[in-house]
């Protein structure tokens, strides 16, 4: 606005009123859109930040409502009018005391639960009803595929060995109702989901009044759990028809020949940075793939790694080196964790009687959008290995004969492509090595249109990693950090038991990664923790706040341009 300060009143006035009314109205969108979203039913989609399920009297009727926090201000909504969604952020491992609670398998998906702090996700509460003597919630029925239970299990509790608390299971008729707090004290138990998929939760909550009356209020909840897509969803009991979809038109032409094979494209299970020999004196950098029965290995530039939007963590002020504590970053845990894929560092390869030293991962140069670092981050140690955010190349040395695992973050959505060199100096002294680029996918990126390898894309570098062949030549002993051990040497490692959460700082380390020829791609690592959100909230509506701030500079350019053309003496540029 401040060419316009020296012009006219007028001019300036009318630019001001549209400029504030414009932007008002693009923050308004934003804002409300924060956490929450429309579905393609008509449902509105909670999906990140406070809600309150609230009974409150109307009109000497008991109405259930959910208090929505989600964006600016509170909103009071219709239970059968909303979809929680409980994203695969929000998936975790399930911790041995909780099974009695939530059947005994691996893993779950949790509200309010443990990491709760480290991921965006709802964080749901209930609070009572002033005035009333008692206010009790009872689940009628719950439809959906594994079991849902409502508990309360602090840290506390798990340190002192005590057993979790249950209000409400579906599968055990001994909990199938709870008492509210008195008042209108919040109360914020964990939400259990033992599976993904649509669940339909109903409700009764009743109350007695300080005269004795007594009043209840019967509700549906319709809860998208993990990778459902909770646009899709109808709210309520599912009686809400979806709206009708758009048929997609049939192609008058034939699709396109690719004219290159599509690339091999990584997003769950057990994977491996591998240091194999080539061939007499040589040595290549390959991708060994375990996520199916018998491993398989894949040269680098035909494969893409995708980060799914599943890792998506919270900044903590333990890893604020990676960006502002509370912001986003992807997170792929140094232990097992389904539904993401665990990147480690392999040398097994090489025995040890045939290498003299270490072996050493050098990361050359990365392209992206944000920065990567690669991190010990079990309860004993949080050594940052590699990080691309203080310069590089960084490099880290390896044990020959082992293998080892460690956090991967990556601070913003897009495509990398990671130039990593490996190399080792032989017993006989022969220096080798081989370079070679990774590309990663990370977020809500379509794996399918990423090129592996160098790709095309316009950011290249001025100076182009080195052409990839395995090499001979005597390289240079790169400068390396502390150096790293994995599972099978002396030392620190490269985290081979680390706890899976999210950057929230140490953790209880669930498990091991130990040394093996070959673990058929199980991993063999501890139960993993943690979870991640999917896109329905200010993500959506962003595109349209943009468009209006962008009409808005367009009105002040044009005015600011009438100012000038009308007044010659003006030379503000």
């Amino acid at each position: 606005m401040s060419v316009l300060t020296h012009g006219r009143r007028a001019v300036a006035a009318t630019a001001a009123t549209l400029a504030a009314a414009l932007l008002a109205a693009a923050a308004g969108l934003v804002a409300a859109g924060s956490g929450t979203a429309h579905a393609g039913s008509g449902a509105i989609v909670l999906a990140q930040g406070d809600v309150d399920f609230a009974p409150r009297l109307a009109e000497g009727r008991l109405d259930l409502r959910i208090a929505d926090r989600t964006g600016n201000g509170t909103v009071m909504r219709e239970p059968s009018e909303v979809v929680l969604h409980v994203g695969p952020e929000t998936k975790e491992s399930i911790l041995s005391p909780v099974n009695p609670v939530l059947g005994d398998g691996l893993y779950g998906w949790f509200l309010n639960g443990r990491h709760a702090q480290d991921v965006f996700a709802l964080t749901p509460g209930w609070t009572g009803l002033s005035g009333a003597q008692s206010v009790e919630v009872a689940l009628d029925r719950a439809q959906g595929e594994g079991r849902f239970a409502l508990y309360t299990f602090t840290e506390e509790m798990e340190w002192s060995d005590r057993e979790p608390v249950q209000h409400l299971n579906s599968d055990d008729p001994d909990h199938r109702s709870f008492a509210l707090p008195r008042g209108a004290e919040r109360f914020a138990p964990t939400w259990g989901f033992a599976a993904e998929g649509v669940h339909r939760l109903t409700l009764t909550v009743s109350a007695t009044l300080a005269d004795g009356s007594e009043v209840s209020d019967t509700e549906t909840l319709a809860v998208a759990v993990g990778a459902t897509d909770p646009t899709r969803v109808r709210p309520g009991d599912g009686s809400t028809p979806t709206a009708t979809p758009t048929p997609t038109p049939t192609p008058t032409s034939p699709l396109p020949t690719p004219t290159a094979p599509a690339a091999h494209i990584i997003d769950d299970g057990h994977i491996d940075l591998a240091a194999r020999p080539a061939g007499a004196g040589k040595l290549a950098l390959q991708i060994k793939d375990g996520t199916l029965q018998s491993p398989r290995r894949h040269e680098p530039d035909a494969v893409v790694i995708h980060v799914r939007p599943a890792a998506k963590r919270r900044i903590s002020e333990a890893y604020a080196f990676l960006g502002t504590p509370g912001d986003p970053v992807w997170w792929l845990p140094s232990s097992r964790l389904a539904g993401l894929v665990w990147p480690g560092w392999n040398t097994e390869e090489l025995p040890a009687t045939q290498v003299r030293g270490r072996v050493t991962y050098r990361l050359d140069s990365l392209r992206g959008p944000g920065t990567l670092a690669v991190i010990n981050d079990n309860s004993m140690d949080s050594t940052v290995l590699l990080d691309s955010g203080d310069g590089l190349p960084d490099a880290i040395e390896h044990t020959a004969g082992s293998h080892s695992h460690s956090a991967w973050a990556f601070t913003k959505e897009g495509v990398y492509r990671t130039t990593f060199t490996v190399a080792a100096t032989l017993t006989d002294g022969t220096k080798v090595s081989d370079t070679a680029t990774i590309a990663w996918a990370v977020g809500a990126v379509d794996p399918t249109t990423v090129k592996p390898g160098q790709g095309t894309e316009p950011t290249a570098p001025t100076t182009a990693p080195p052409t990839r062949t395995p090499s001979t030549t005597p390289t240079a002993t790169p400068t390396v950090p502390p150096s790293t051990t994995p599972t099978t040497g002396p030392g620190p490692s490269p985290s081979p038991s680390a706890s899976a959460s999210s950057p929230g700082g140490p953790h209880h380390p669930q498990g091991t990664d130990t040394p093996r020829a070959d673990d058929g791609g199980t991993g063999n690592g501890g139960q993993a923790t943690g979870g991640h959100l999917a896109s329905t909230g200010a993500t959506a509506l962003l595109p349209t706040g943009l468009a209006i701030a962008a009409v808005c500079a367009g009105a002040v350019a044009f005015l600011a341009a009438r100012r000038r053309h009308e007044d010659p003496s003006d030379t503000t540029h």
